[in-house]
């Protein structure tokens, strides 16, 4: 599954880049957040409370950031597992200052690859669950970054 968006942020690139890079940041918009692990800057560990319908687990997921251009691109590379099933994920962003750099326009795009019990049994419902949570993560981002500016 393909995903990608735009978000338009009232926060310099900067502060945006820094929020979004920082694994204990950016992992508080994360729902179903259990825990963080950094191994260092550009490796982290992730517990993830997730599921579809009643197929729900704690995805141990690994987390890397495989290109990072500061302050205006990174890619992710993130896999995670539950017995009997799997998650990999590749995500990037690109951020681009407004003319007076007080706000952030940011491009965002992920591939997921969802395999084993939960893709075949909630395959009708990962559209809309997907949606839902990409929404609210956003949304959080959004509020946080926007809290303080």
């Amino acid at each position: 599954m393909e995903f990608s968006g735009d978000v338009d942020i009232r926060a310099s690139r900067e502060k945006v880049w820094a929020f979004l890079t920082d694994p204990h940041q950016v992992t508080q918009c994360a729902p179903g957040l259990k825990s963080v692990e950094v191994v260092d800057e550009s490796h982290f560990n992730c517990v993830v409370r997730a599921g579809i319908g009643m197929i729900k687990g704690d995805f141990n997921f690994t987390i890397e950031w495989t290109k990072m251009d500061a302050p205006g691109h990174a890619t992710m590379v993130a896999n995670g597992k539950i017995p009997g099933s799997a998650v990999a994920m590749t995500s990037t962003m690109d951020l681009v200052a407004t003319d007076d750099g007080a706000a952030t326009a940011m491009h965002w795009a992920s591939d997921v690859r969802i395999s084993g019990t939960i893709a075949g049994v909630g395959a009708r419902l990962m559209g809309g669950v997907a949606d839902r949570m990409t929404k609210d993560i956003f949304s959080c981002i959004k509020s946080k970054l926007e809290a303080t500016e």
